[in-house]
């Protein structure tokens, strides 16, 4: 049953990479609407081992969009949650936790292959950026409304996240965010994420922006 458990995606890329991703480790920088989804997705595949980083607890508005949580999980905290899901999903992927925020004190693990920058505002991501491991790979994800992102860095390689995004300002009050649009951002990080680990990275130094409204497509080369 164990073999047979990815025989649907190693028909598509072949044993070798199983193997990459079976020998992965990635580190998610929150876990909520995109991390919720992205560390799923992750699991499914096999992913060897997955930092979690987060400091929430689950809140009624976040259940349109973070799909580990649910109604009987108001008010606890995300992270020993997000492990009991993702290890019913597959208990061969190894998952550590790392409680609160991605600050100045922040340390980061040593042993990545890549980061998936699921946070939620602009200040945490700089310094998400910045605290990378020389010559690992960070892939940010962003949304608003049916609005979205997805970019890669390599620390040390690419320029600064703080540069590239110099001048942004983090809206006031709620992002409007609806359901539809994180699963496409997450997939699109996750498969950009299989893409590191394959050794054939597709946006690196490059952003894709997508628009739910109209199914437009753009990249920007940063």
């Amino acid at each position: 049953m164990t073999a047979d458990r990815y025989a649907r995606q190693v028909i598509h890329w072949g044993e070798e990479n199983q193997q990459k991703i079976a020998d992965a480790v990635i580190m998610i920088a929150g876990v909520g609407g995109l991390g919720a989804t992205v560390s799923q997705l992750l699991v499914r595949a096999g992913v060897g081992k997955l930092y979690l980083v987060d400091d929430g607890i689950v809140d009624w508005p976040d259940l349109n969009r973070q799909l580990l949580y649910g109604e009987g999980d108001i008010d606890r905290q995300k992270l020993p949650l997000a492990k009991e899901r993702l290890s019913a999903i597959n208990s061969t992927t190894e998952i550590s936790l790392i409680g609160g925020q991605v600050d100045k004190n922040f340390v980061m693990p040593t042993d990545l292959n890549a980061v998936a920058d699921c946070l939620d505002n602009y200040s945490s991501r700089f310094l998400l950026d910045e605290l990378t491991p020389e010559g690992v790979f960070l892939v940010h994800g962003g949304l608003e409304g049916d609005h979205g992102q997805v970019l890669t860095l390599q620390s040390g390689q690419s320029q600064p996240m703080s540069e590239i995004f110099a001048g942004a300002c983090q809206p006031e009050g709620s992002i409007p965010v609806t359901p539809d649009n994180v699963v496409v951002i997450a997939g699109l990080m996750v498969n950009e994420l299989f893409a590191i680990l394959f050794g054939r990275p597709k946006l690196l130094n490059r952003c894709l922006v997508v628009s739910l409204a109209d199914f437009h497509m753009a990249f920007l080369d940063v």
